[in-house]
């Protein structure tokens, strides 16, 4: 006695409300930079974007900071062995691709997200999902635009009225404490 199976589907309808779907201006892409990399009493550090009207502030594990501020101080270009986003960029360039630019896209919880806008030789585009940092340090070593998402933006916290301008990690900085010895 053989057993025959039927599988059957039910139709399902999908109602999507137009008022649900977010506007087009929150898909929007903002142009922001690094401003600062600030260390604060508690030794904590923290990241600020910039853009043309706003500043945030984002805290970063203490792995990240050190990666992000040897980049920032450009201390990549005259170091003895290079550091792993250089060896990615040098693997893209053997398969004649490059880097248009950095996306800051989503934001869940305390995980920020970016992507990576890829374009190789015959002009195909690839996209690729990394973490904030590793983003933000391609950027800057390939000197190509970082972007956020409007929505993700807005969604951030503005910098407050807080003095971080005295806790600076600057290049100036270092080179007051040669002047000492």
């Amino acid at each position: 006695m053989h057993r025959k199976w039927m599988w059957t589907l039910k139709e399902e309808k999908i109602v999507i409300s137009a008022d649900k779907i977010n506007s087009k201006d929150n898909y929007e892409l903002i142009k922001i930079s690094v401003d600062h990399i600030i260390i604060n009493p508690d030794q904590r550090v923290y990241l600020i974007l910039d853009s043309e009207d706003k500043q945030s502030l984002i805290e970063l594990n203490s792995f990240e900071a050190s990666m992000l501020s040897f980049v920032y101080k450009g201390l990549h270009k005259n170091s003895h062995i290079q550091i792993i986003h250089q060896l990615y960029l040098n693997f893209m360039k053997m398969n004649s691709t490059s880097l248009e630019h950095v996306v800051i896209e989503s934001k869940v919880g305390d995980v920020i997200y970016t992507t990576l806008k890829l374009c190789d030789k015959n002009f195909n585009r690839a996209f690729t999902v990394t973490s904030l940092v590793d983003g933000i340090i391609l950027s800057i070593i390939t000197e190509c635009p970082l972007f956020i998402v409007k929505k993700v933006w807005d969604d951030m916290d503005e910098v407050d009225d807080w003095d971080y301008e005295n806790y600076i990690l600057d290049y100036e900085d270092d080179d007051d404490d040669d002047d000492e010895d």
